[in-house]
């Protein structure tokens, strides 16, 4: 389903994928009130809060004053300029272009969003299309070198080699997901051990921590989830050995929690999971990251 119209939009929206939150949830815009809560620079109005102009101020306290304004006018300037970029750029609803790439072509995109300030719509775009295509030819000659290693001699053999190994790899990575242990949200029902690293088994060995090192001797990536995260998030899963659906999980609460008004510092989402305090501020700490969360 479409997102609803936004008054404060300009432009086409791209058709949104139905895979959980959307990002104009997660980034909390009001499209009525055409702002976002929290904004950027949320605290900027804290540096006058309690400033006035007092008739007995002296030449220099007043010029002072009027500084403080101008700096605050500046903050907010800057607070507008990056509302517009997001909602001209429609960067809170899904691309066209990135509707059809892959998990491992949008963490390519992701990656040249830096670059996205310096360049109009359009040529960004077609960088990306640059970038994207440039990958595939690499990846397809790498896909050749491979086959003619294996014997293959023509287009016909290399296709049906490569097929063959697509096939047996999907099979692998579903036997595998098969037979890995239970990840989803504690809501599901029954224990989960990544949650619940207060309970001990009959070696008095945290229960979490015997299901972690299980973890750490299997492949981020063959977790369900695993493709919706960044590079970046992947690294940190894999070091935490923390699984992809109990990182998603943790992130969505998270999330909730702040929008709301009831997470402000990283130790009020302690009392939310029952896992180690600093994999909690871990994860906390790429909402910052992300712009979510207050430092």
């Amino acid at each position: 389903m479409e997102p609803p119209a936004d008054r404060g939009y300009k432009g086409k929206k791209p058709i949104s994928a139905n895979d959980g939150p959307s990002l104009v949830e997660l980034s909390g815009y009001n499209p009525k009130r055409q702002e976002f809560d929290p904004e950027y620079d949320n605290d900027a109005e804290q540096l006058l809060a309690d400033m006035e102009f007092k008739d007995a101020d002296t030449e220099e306290e007043r010029e002072l004053k009027l500084r403080v304004l101008r700096i605050y006018s500046k903050r907010l300037d800057e607070r507008k300029h990056r509302k517009d970029f997001i909602l001209e750029r429609n960067l809170l609803y899904p691309n066209f272009f990135e509707k059809n790439l892959s998990p491992e072509e949008r963490a390519i995109c992701r990656r040249y969003d830096i670059f996205m300030r310096f360049h109009s719509k359009e040529e960004h775009e077609e960088l990306l299309q640059t970038v994207i295509s440039e990958h595939r030819t690499k990846k397809r000659i790498q896909e050749l070198k491979e086959a003619q290693a294996a014997g293959c001699r023509t287009s016909v053999e290399a296709e049906t080699y490569l097929e063959q190994k697509r096939k047996r790899e999907t099979e692998e990575n579903a036997h595998r997901t098969k037979e890995s242990p239970r990840v989803g949200a504690s809501s599901q029902g029954g224990p989960n051990p990544f949650m619940a690293s207060d309970s001990k088994d009959t070696n008095s060995r945290p229960t979490g921590q015997a299901a972690s090192s299980f973890i750490g001797d299997m492949d981020i990536m063959s977790f369900n989830g695993a493709d919706l995260l960044s590079e970046a998030e992947k690294r940190l899963c894999g070091e935490m050995k923390l699984p992809p659906p109990i990182y998603l999980k943790m992130i969505e609460i998270m999330s909730i929690q702040i929008f709301s008004g009831n997470m402000s510092k990283k130790s009020d989402a302690h009392n939310l999971f029952k896992i180690e305090p600093s994999k909690v501020d871990r994860v906390y700490e790429m909402l910052v990251k992300k712009g979510i969360a207050q430092p």
